[in-house]
């Protein structure tokens, strides 16, 4: 079965699996280990994902606007605010999943820096979807374990979201030469009935996400509708990432209740400019979801947390899935020697935005 051969498939899983088992040594797990609201929060936003990729929302704005673009430096900055949009709303993952292949379709007519454009697609999924808390899987996990409400949670990521989106803004327009292209790569068109009720679906969501509806219910309510909509939705799923986000929880709550490991995680996340540093740190080495849900397991500093996890997922290529997820989409459809390029430019270009937008976060923490 095409569910069970994705799961058993998932790199990520096999580690966070390994991590959990090997944890059993420190500890025993216990059930309040597991977060069970993320758990709901992101099996509801999974299967919402997949009914907005169903409709084909993302690929009607794309193809529409990308249509209208008069030159290359145009068309770098419509395909960031499309990413930063689209991973607002449906996961940095997700929005790279899409706007990468259409990239690609793109430059098979017109001229253009694969490298930079694949850099700045990926960043600006990274940096759009610390705008939500759906835009991110970890966002989920520091809403819910911070008990945070929709005032909070904006007035920590719209200030950084809205900055980085003004610097790639001013990349993109400094970088790229404006030389003249004509865009026609044809158009998706959208079931606006479906796309209605879709909408009315993620306010459930987004509800249920702060609490103010039981998640567990939104969950429920949101497979059967897209049951109703499209069996084969359910099928496409990433069941993977909520078990990957299960065994987190065991393995770093087993770890948690090692006293040598609960002290030297405690020197990390002395203050909130510590706290800030080793998010971003951690990131780099072992990628923000799991460095997110070990140092906001010994931290009240919630802005450094969210800032930490989510500067951090820009820089190396495991810093983020959408980063390893990017150089995928770029090694399919370029050469072999390209793609190494484009890890070694693509690393350099991340390393001086990591340090603009660390410097950034510095201040804002």
């Amino acid at each position: 079965m095409a569910v069970i051969r994705n799961i058993s498939n998932d790199k990520m899983l096999w580690i966070a699996a390994i991590a959990a088992l090997l944890s059993n040594f420190i500890s025993k797990p216990e059930i309040d280990d597991i977060n069970f609201h993320t758990i709901f929060s992101l099996l509801s936003m999974m299967v919402l994902i997949q009914i907005f990729e169903n409709i084909g929302l993302l690929q009607y704005l794309s193809t529409t606007f990308t249509s209208k673009v008069k030159n290359t430096r145009q068309l770098m900055i419509i395909l960031i605010l499309i990413t930063f949009l689209g991973a607002m709303l449906i996961t940095n993952d997700v929005a790279i999943l899409i706007i990468v292949p259409l990239f690609f379709k793109i430059a098979k007519k017109v001229p253009a820096n694969h490298i930079l454009t694949v850099t700045m697609i990926a960043a600006a999924a990274n940096i759009g979807s610390a705008f939500t808390p759906f835009g991110n899987t970890h966002n989920l996990f520091l809403l819910s374990h911070y008990n945070l409400n929709i005032t909070n949670f904006f007035k920590v990521s719209t200030p950084y979201a809205l900055i980085g989106l003004i610097i790639l803004i001013a990349m993109a327009a400094l970088l790229t030469k404006p030389q003249p292209i004509n865009v026609d790569i044809g158009h998706f068109s959208v079931h606006f009935p479906a796309l209605l009720v879709a909408l009315v679906l993620t306010v459930l969501v987004f509800l249920g996400i702060f609490k103010v509806l039981p998640i567990a219910w939104m969950a429920v309510i949101t497979i059967i509708i897209a049951f109703l909509m499209n069996r084969k939705i359910l099928l496409h799923v990433d069941y993977a990432t909520i078990l990957v986000f299960v065994c987190f929880f065991i393995a770093i709550g087993n770890l948690s209740r090692s006293q040598q490991i609960a002290s030297l995680i405690s020197l990390l996340v002395s203050n909130k400019y510590a706290t800030y540093l080793s998010a971003i740190g951690l990131s780099q080495f072992i990628s923000n979801v799991p460095a997110t849900i070990l140092v906001a397991k010994f931290t009240v500093n919630i802005g450094a947390v969210f800032l930490g996890s989510n500067i951090g997922g820009i820089g190396s290529p495991i810093a983020s899935m959408a980063n390893l997820l990017a150089y995928k989409q770029f090694s399919f459809f370029t050469s072999k020697t390209e793609s190494t390029q484009y890890l070694k430019k693509s690393f350099a270009l991340n390393l001086i935005l990591l340090a603009i937008l660390g410097t950034i976060g510095w201040f804002l923490v």
